[in-house]
């Protein structure tokens, strides 16, 4: 799962990687001015401000990218905590910052971009290091699962539909405030299908939440066992779960997803969709003897 966790916290992949990078670029950065500062000279001041510039540039840059979604929904750009940063975007209001910094000749270039380098290093050594959990599946199960607008429903009959698979539960907050965007998206979007796969709770509950939400149940199925969490190892809720055509897992985002994240995972499996169907044309099939 796309996951890591520490105890009782767990966290999404690219925001742990993330931490790790700040931390060891705080950290570098301290020991790299060690001389300076036993000299009186305080190059420290010049950490946040190097953060800083580093984290807006990064947010702007996937704002540019994805700029039709935050266009209809501005104050979606001020949700840092959906995640969402453009790395290279990042690197390069870092170097704005460092040119100033070398017009003004001071000493700090060196440590700023040596300490940007390996927390660069660490974050892309976590996001590699991370495989797949051991035993966690990447198809979707044989399973008829309850839906609360109709009969039950098999997940894994794509019929060459991508899938994006939501486990959520009414009792977690992170769920509660991306459902209204996500069943909002999930009404709106041609040529994939959203279904909301709730973990163990009551029809009832659920019912009332929906209720609650002035939302139906078209799109919601339910797991009583919680049957999906166990089967794609996931850490918490809520995860968002992309299957392909075919109906195999491609990508997983553990915690609160931004609409822009999804809509670009929903448009990558839309344009892997043409290939999926040319692959599985071109397998020959076995016409038997005659």
């Amino acid at each position: 799962m796309n996951g890591i966790s520490i105890g009782p916290i767990a966290f999404d992949i690219e925001r742990f990687a993330f931490v790790v990078a700040a931390l060891i670029f705080m950290s570098v950065f301290h020991v790299m001015t060690i001389p300076q500062a036993r000299r009186g000279i305080d190059l420290r001041r010049w950490a946040i401000p190097a953060a800083l510039s580093w984290l807006v540039a990064a947010r702007t840059g996937f704002v540019l990218q994805h700029w039709a979604v935050f266009l209809e929904h501005p104050l979606d750009m001020l949700k840092l905590w959906q995640g969402g940063i453009s790395v290279g975007a990042g690197f390069l209001g870092l170097g704005v910052l460092t040119l100033f910094l070398l017009v003004r000749r001071e000493a700090v270039v060196a440590p700023i971009m040596g300490a940007a380098f390996v927390g660069w290093l660490a974050g892309e050594l976590v996001l590699r290091s991370q495989e797949q959990q051991a035993g966690a599946q990447t198809t979707l199960p044989e399973t008829a699962f309850p839906h609360m607008a109709g009969e039950p429903v098999r997940l894994d009959e794509r019929q060459g539909t991508p899938l994006v698979l939501n486990l959520w539960a009414s009792w977690c907050p992170p769920c509660r405030r991306e459902m209204p965007m996500m069943m909002d998206v999930a009404d709106r979007i041609e040529g994939a299908e959203l279904v909301f796969a709730n973990q163990g709770e009551t029809e009832q509950r659920i019912a009332t939440f929906l209720k609650n939400l002035d939302e139906d149940g078209e799109h919601v199925s339910l797991d009583p066992t919680s049957s999906l969490m166990t089967r794609f190892n996931a850490m918490g809720l809520p995860t968002t779960l992309f299957f392909d055509a075919s109906g195999t897992l491609r990508d997983a985002h553990f915690g609160e997803i931004s609409r822009a994240e999804l809509l670009s995972q929903i448009a990558t499996l839309q344009s892997a969709a043409p290939q999926a169907d040319a692959d599985r044309a071109s397998q020959p099939t076995n016409q038997g003897d005659f």
